[in-house]
């Protein structure tokens, strides 16, 4: 039988990625995710950046903000098309809120569809987020960080809930758009952690790529006596996971450091 023909070359090494090349699309506007992967990056992998056009959203109705959060859709394929030749051996996705839309069946339904699309594994935040709660033991009672607005933190909620954990608390920040998102401080970050924690929240999770929270997670961890599972940390930990690379990721909290 002859094998199946290949849209794209395997993942190969080369000088510099002697163990892994990992292939990471974000949002046109996402100036976090490129910094914060490149931050985590162990020796022997590399990571090669891809840009993806939004459109962008609107934010003085939110009917109709809510609208374009369930049907809005990026030019992904164009940029998968982009980095796909330069031979990575996973893909991550550093674009939040799309892969939360439906529940978890949704979301891997389109997992399967990106992974035979590239020919390789895809990790996109939402299969990353509880790849990474799976990993530190399911806590149940979730305390959940967004920098959106309220129709967008419902349907985080809602897609724990479909994966069979409670949204206890849910704080949104909302930032109007991934450029304001990014300019949110560490400061205030930290207060709304505080704001998030409660005696019945076991972890923390964070959701939005463009908010500064990888750098932080340690802190949170210790200040909070709780883990904290952000959408940066676990989708970049899951991509070098699925290429084989199992490295500790120190200074980036529980996940990143033990699992």
């Amino acid at each position: 039988m002859n094998a199946p023909v290949r849209r794209w070359p395997a993942g190969t090494t080369d000088a510099l990625a002697t163990r892994a090349k990992i292939a990471v699309v974000v949002p046109s506007t996402n100036t976090v995710v490129q910094p914060e992967y490149d931050a985590m990056r162990p020796a022997g992998v590399t990571n090669h950046i891809t840009r993806m056009i939004l459109p962008p959203r609107p934010y003085e109705d939110m009917n109709v903000y809510k609208k374009a959060l369930e049907t809005e859709e990026g030019l992904l394929d164009a940029a998968l098309d982009l980095v796909l030749v330069c031979e990575p051996h996973v893909v991550a996705h550093g674009h939040s809120i799309h892969s939360f839309r439906g529940g978890v069946e949704r979301a891997h339904e389109e997992v399967r569809k990106l992974e035979a699309y590239c020919e390789r594994p895809f990790i996109t935040p939402s299969i990353g987020v509880l790849k990474g709660l799976e990993a530190i033991g399911k806590p149940k009672r979730l305390g959940i960080l967004t920098p959106y607005f309220g129709p967008a933190g419902e349907m985080v909620a809602n897609f724990f809930r479909s994966a069979g954990y409670e949204a206890t608390r849910v704080v949104n920040m909302e930032a109007r758009g991934p450029t304001n998102v990014a300019k949110i401080t560490f400061d205030t970050i930290r207060a709304a952690f505080d704001q998030l924690d409660a005696p019945e929240v076991e972890a923390f999770v964070h959701v939005g790529t463009a908010l500064c929270v990888s750098g932080l997670t340690a802190e949170i961890e210790r200040t909070h006596g709780k883990p904290l599972i952000g959408v940066n940390v676990a989708t970049y930990w899951a991509a070098l996971r699925a290429a084989g690379v199992n490295d500790a990721l120190p200074g980036f909290g529980l996940l990143a450091e033990k699992y």
